[in-house]
């Protein structure tokens, strides 16, 4: 869990159209209603079988380009992941950029929680990227100068247990090579609805339903901010095909799948809507990392912050949707953070989050006080800092307990 403060002194029209015709007045023409070729690969199928139908068929494209994105509503902004790239289903290869656009109102501990996004830092010029094939995972933040490449199921440094392994796996999607998109979820539907469209497509009126929902929505938003009975709510779900039975767009609206409570890792989040686009169909091949990049082992770079040192220097962008894990940055160079301490938090049982949060921000507010002015000269938000604490299973698992301190440089 994570958390910021800041010492004392500082506060943080449309119109009506209207039309008219000469002559005698005839009945608009109605849409041609749904047929069902014999031989069509999606619209032969059993109604409520279609959406499935498309998605495959979307895939016997090859290839093509996406865009998706989702918002995050809270009631003083929102928070806007966009999402572009390049799909080869063929080939198992994808590349895309991730860019984040967040409102002046938008609760800075959710901002943090979701894709290490600073709130202080709203520039849009800048998104990250992803570049995936068979063999890796190559990511590079919207701030750094290097590729992070995950390959296979390594485990990282300082992760015996291979989450971050399994992390950086999910990365790569089932239906699509880039994870994250709608796509994923397309053939997890209930019964549907089916409307002609006057180009010869169809749009589905459904819901979407199951585990497959969940595990979706764990590589968007962190576990600590989704309900509990993520699967067993239904979603609804529209969705568009084009003539040949290929999808073109789909959306849903999953607020209902957000944890709103104080303890939600997103606190302050009340919405959350999706929606992607596709085309480009046989003529979208991506693109590869660039010969001359700097490529980083994420095995070796990426590590818990819990295994940092005071006076340590971090970038925040790995790529994983695990926000505990942070890059090793040499300080002389640029950096997202600092670490400015590592103090001890006491106690044998688990007392509790709340119980260990007010502990870490007295533990840390001694320790940003008792820092180097070296470590704080880059501090970007003047006197304010940040801090993490165990979780549960962390306080259990570890038989050390400690707060971790940072402040943010960039």
């Amino acid at each position: 869990m994570r958390t910021r403060t800041a010492v004392a002194g500082v506060t943080a029209a449309l119109g009506a159209l209207l039309l008219a015709a000469c002559g005698p007045s005839t009945p608009a023409a109605k849409p041609a209603a749904p047929s069902a070729s014999s031989t069509h690969p999606v619209f032969s199928k059993r109604l409520d079988a279609r959406p499935y139908a498309a998605l495959g068929q979307t895939k016997a494209a090859k290839n093509a380009t996406f865009t998706q994105t989702v918002t995050f509503s809270a009631k003083g902004g929102d928070a806007v992941l966009k999402t572009t790239g390049k799909l080869d289903f063929e080939g198992g290869r994808a590349d895309g950029s991730l860019g984040w656009s967040v409102g002046e109102g938008f609760p800075e501990g959710a901002a943090k929680a979701l894709g290490n996004v600073d709130t202080h830092r709203r520039r849009t010029d800048r998104a990250a990227r992803l570049v995936i094939d068979r063999q890796n995972v190559n990511y590079r933040s919207a701030t750094a100068d290097y590729w992070l490449r995950y390959s296979g199921t390594t485990p990282l440094t300082g992760d015996p247990y291979g989450y971050a392994a399994l992390a950086a796996n999910a990365l790569r999607g089932n239906q699509a090579p880039f994870n994250g998109t709608l796509l994923e979820v397309l053939g997890a539907t209930g019964e549907a609805k089916e409307e002609a469209l006057p180009d010869g497509g169809r749009r589905y009126r459904t819901v979407l339903v199951g585990q497959s929902v969940r595990d979706f929505l764990k590589s968007i938003v962190p576990t600590g901010g989704l309900v509990a009975a993520v699967s067993a709510v239904r979603y609804p779900l529209t969705m568009t095909v084009d003539r040949d039975g290929r999808v073109t767009s789909a959306e849903t609206d999953v607020s209902a799948a957000v944890a709103k409570g104080e303890q939600s890792e997103i606190a302050g989040v009340q919405g959350l809507r999706i929606k992607l686009t596709l085309d480009g169909y046989g003529a979208s091949e991506p693109g590869a990392v660039p010969a001359a990049d700097k490529v980083l082992a994420g095995g070796e770079a990426v590590v818990p912050i819990t295994k940092t040192k005071a006076g340590g220097c971090v970038d925040f962008g790995t790529g994983l949707t695990d926000s505990s894990l942070v890059v090793l940055a040499d300080c002389d160079d640029a950096h997202d953070g600092r670490i400015v301490g590592r103090p001890a938090l006491s106690g044998d049982d688990y007392p509790g989050s709340t119980a260990l949060k007010d502990q870490a921000d007295e533990v840390c507010k001694a320790a940003f006080h008792n820092a180097p002015s070296a470590w704080k000269a880059g501090n970007v938000e003047e006197r304010e800092f940040w801090y993490t604490w165990p979780g549960e299973d962390a306080w259990r698992r570890d038989t050390q307990h400690a707060a971790t301190c940072y402040i943010l440089t960039r």
